[in-house]
């Protein structure tokens, strides 16, 4: 999906009141949602694209193994189901996650992310240990260093390790990319990948040698 498709799904989703005209009705009338939505997907590669969190969606795997097909729970089979709920519901079960369960469905969601085969580069990219006038190396230099040729630096003499990152600079130097000819869903792919990249969260914006001012990441201390 688009983002602005995505953006219209959690409207929707997120809706605690539909309004709408009946069949035969005559007048809009307010109707409070009384369901939830769950849908099916057989992608295997990732489905979720929103990199602010997808807070609204839970995935869960299922092996398409259980003991009965949905068309053959009885009536009997339905009736436990909603009076196991009903008690749940008046024990005061809580409708959103906290807690372990928090942390799993993040996980859960993370993993769910649409996969970007360049993820790979990227976390190979992050990991490299630089020399230590980084800094001050221009950027031919520093894609030289890190495709280990003949020229300058060896990757061998790396030493440091990399605490941050931004979009500009992974798309110029480990895609090789010209800075110019990135566009917006470029840097939000980027963000995407850096999304599933263990170790790495967001960082207030700072000045980053070659690419000015930008928002990026930082490495989690340990």
């Amino acid at each position: 999906m688009r983002k602005a498709d995505i953006e219209t799904v959690k409207s929707f989703i997120s809706r605690v009141d539909d309004k709408y005209r009946a069949s035969y009705g005559v007048n809009v009338e307010s109707h409070p949602r009384q369901c939830v939505i769950v849908g099916t997907t057989n992608a295997e590669t990732g489905f979720l694209r929103d990199i602010t969190g997808n807070r609204r969606f839970w995935p869960v795997r299922v092996s398409g193994s259980s003991r009965k097909k949905p068309w053959q729970l009885t009536k009997e089979d339905v009736a436990q189901i909603w009076a196991e709920t009903l008690v749940l519901y008046q024990k005061g079960e809580k409708l959103y996650l906290e807690g372990q369960d928090a942390e799993i469905a993040v996980a859960e969601q993370a993993d769910a992310l649409e996969t970007d085969e360049r993820e790979g580069l990227v976390r190979e990219y992050l990991d490299t240990l630089l020399p230590e006038k980084w800094a001050e190396m221009s950027l031919f230099e520093r894609r030289s260093y890190l495709s280990d040729s003949d020229f300058g630096v060896s990757r061998k003499d790396g030493t440091v390790q990399r605490m941050y990152a931004c979009n500009m600079e992974i798309w110029c130097e480990c895609f090789g990319r010209d800075g110019s000819s990135m566009k917006p869903a470029d840097s939000y792919a980027i963000a995407a990948i850096m999304r599933k990249i263990e170790g790495w969260e967001k960082a207030e914006r700072t000045t980053y040698p070659l690419y000015g001012r930008q928002r990026g990441y930082k490495r989690k201390l340990s």
